[in-house]
């Protein structure tokens, strides 16, 4: 029976593993797959025989718009492959408008702010005039730490449309990144005189007074916020965030509970729930929380984790293991689904299982050595903790790595002489 490795000892177990603390911040540990958007390969041509017709010179600009559109249609579900398929639809027709834009939103969905801001250079290249490029181009260098080339992209669009909210908005976004709240105070209140209307400004106006605990002349503006857009998720959490912070967690709780209301699909709402439950003490309010999370939004792994290790710290292991299960079986082509259910398998004793996880796992994060690396060391935790009785599954688990490893490495054979490390 395996033993050595308790409810608390695994969570120590986990965060050694992923270089995480133990307890965090819900969303502070998640984890990411990170999937690279690679080019399909090229077909294989045979010597001595007559090349396939290239297909792009019939109908180029038909089938360009056809990958557009496909590549459109799998976005929410599948963005790395949309944007591999807008890239297929741009070697096709390389002026296709709005393709390298769509990859630098793409880019931004998964905080990749450098390769974003290189999308929407390749889209100004071919239209000069796309202004939502333009834009996006000016926050997506304030967000990679390009504050110089962020406010002169920006302070363009001002010049060459200064009747224009938006560019304000976008700049007072990059003088925030940078460190400059009294500019960014300008241009958003140079907005507010365009646009008086418009809650976002109202509400990031609220946000910039907040974050220099200016909290009075933050309310203020998230009640004019609320006022004109009452159903906005964001400006409840923020109000939320504001109310926590005053030391009135109960008000806190009751904002982000309107903001998730308002929009279930919030990931930040859920997260300020349970932070606030976490602090409060009310642990089977917390855990309905994450339950109510993750049946709306079953691929949250960074939600399921936080899951799994609350069951396993109040030694609830079957919970934890019903959960985690539960995330493989949503996400089966995830690495941090499969991870994540070793940590549940471990937590009831079933070692050989929670190895065969990891081993799962690491096949989806290929092209990610850290997270292989991370998997493996966690076998090795398990390892070092079995009884005598598991030395051999262990021995073999070493070997089929071994051998998938060479495999993998295109090597013709691998020494099994050596005895592998227990």
């Amino acid at each position: 029976m395996f033993r050595a490795l308790t409810a608390l000892g695994l969570l120590v177990w986990f965060s050694a593993a992923s270089g995480q603390p133990p307890v965090s911040p819900p969303g502070a540990n998640a984890l990411r797959d990170s999937l690279p958007a690679e080019s399909e390969p090229a077909p294989l041509l045979i010597p001595g025989q007559p090349n396939p017709v290239d297909s792009t010179e019939l109908n180029t600009p038909e089938r360009a718009r056809t990958e557009y559109e496909r590549a459109r249609r799998m976005e929410a579900r599948h963005p790395a492959v949309a944007i591999v398929t807008y890239r297929k639809a741009l070697r096709i027709d390389p002026h296709l408008g709005d393709a390298h834009y769509r990859i630098g939103m793409l880019f931004n969905t998964r905080a990749q702010w450098t390769e974003a801001a290189k999308s929407f250079s390749a889209e100004l290249v071919h239209h000069p005039d796309h202004r939502e490029a333009a834009r996006e181009l000016g926050m997506a260098l304030a967000r990679a730490g390009e504050h110089e080339r962020a406010r002169a992209q920006l302070e363009r669009l001002t010049r060459e449309h200064p009747d224009d909210a938006r560019e304000w908005h976008a700049l007072a976004f990059a003088h925030q990144q940078a460190g400059r709240p009294a500019e960014a105070e300008k241009a958003l209140r140079t907005g507010l005189r365009i646009a008086p209307r418009e809650f976002e400004l109202h509400r990031d106006l609220g946000a910039l007074f907040a974050s220099q605990g200016r909290d009075d002349d933050a309310r203020r503006e998230y009640a004019e916020a609320l006022r004109l857009a009452p159903r906005d998720p964001s400006t409840w959490l923020n109000l939320g965030n504001l109310e926590r912070r005053g030391g009135r967690p109960d008000s806190a709780l009751a904002c982000y509970r309107r903001a998730t209301r308002n929009d279930s699909d919030f990931t930040l709402s859920y997260q300020g729930q349970v932070q606030v439950l976490g602090e409060l003490k009310r642990t089977d309010e917390q855990l309905e929380v994450y339950r109510r999370w993750l049946k709306r939004k079953p691929e949250e792994h960074g939600a399921r984790l936080e899951m799994v290790q609350l069951l396993l710290a109040l030694r609830r292991t079957e919970e934890a293991l019903e959960v985690a299960r539960a995330g493989a079986e949503a996400a089966p082509g995830s690495g941090q689904a499969h991870m994540i259910h070793a940590m549940g398998l471990a937590g009831v004793g079933q070692v050989r299982a929670a190895v065969k996880a990891l081993r799962e796992s690491q096949k989806y994060f290929q092209g990610t050595p850290n997270d292989v690396a991370r998997a493996e060391r966690m076998v090795e935790v398990l390892r070092a903790a079995a009884p005598d009785s598991l030395r051999g599954f262990f021995r073999t688990d070493s070997l089929a790595r071994a051998r998938a490893v060479a495999r993998a490495a295109g090597m013709v054979r691998v020494d099994t002489t050596a005895a592998p490390r227990r």
